[in-house]
């Protein structure tokens, strides 16, 4: 029987985190106040981990011989340039929080492909991790927020 492999959603993945706005925000950092360079540093941190992301789900497609797409960002990423970081990593958060949904559904869907499966775990797991750490750093943000 031939071994079913989910190639196309693992590449799918490839893409929606490899070309996340925290990726892009990483990669075209707005402009930011001497004040902020703690959540900058702290984005930049999880931006690094899901490049390792990127790299374990197509290292498993290269080995498949799947020719890997890794798209490129949405042109609405260009309109924020000119927010402010908490306007950012709030958006940056919610795309987050879609991508581990969706790595949730998939690493159930996948069950006949254990080795799509064995990564998207691992993905999903620091996904998990990237968000717990960017609602953190949001939390430290709106504390620390003078009063009005």
């Amino acid at each position: 029987m031939a071994e079913i492999q989910h190639n196309s959603r693992l590449n799918a993945f490839v893409i929606a985190i490899g070309r996340s706005l925290l990726q892009y925000a990483d990669e075209c950092w707005p402009w930011a106040s001497m004040s902020e360079t703690e959540a900058q540093s702290a984005l930049r941190r999880l931006a690094a981990l899901q490049r390792q992301e990127v790299a374990a789900l197509s290292e498993l497609l290269d080995q498949r011989g799947h020719v890997i797409d890794f798209g490129g960002y949405p042109t609405e990423y260009t309109d924020l340039h000119f927010v402010s970081l908490d306007f950012l990593l709030s958006r940056i958060l919610s795309g987050e929080q879609a991508v581990v949904v969706e790595l949730d559904d998939a690493a159930h869907a996948c069950i006949d492909d254990p080795a799509a499966v064995d990564v998207l775990k691992e993905v999903l797991t620091t996904e998990r991790k990237i968000v717990e750490r960017l609602e953190a750093v949001a939390k430290s943000r709106t504390s620390s927020a003078p009063a009005a």
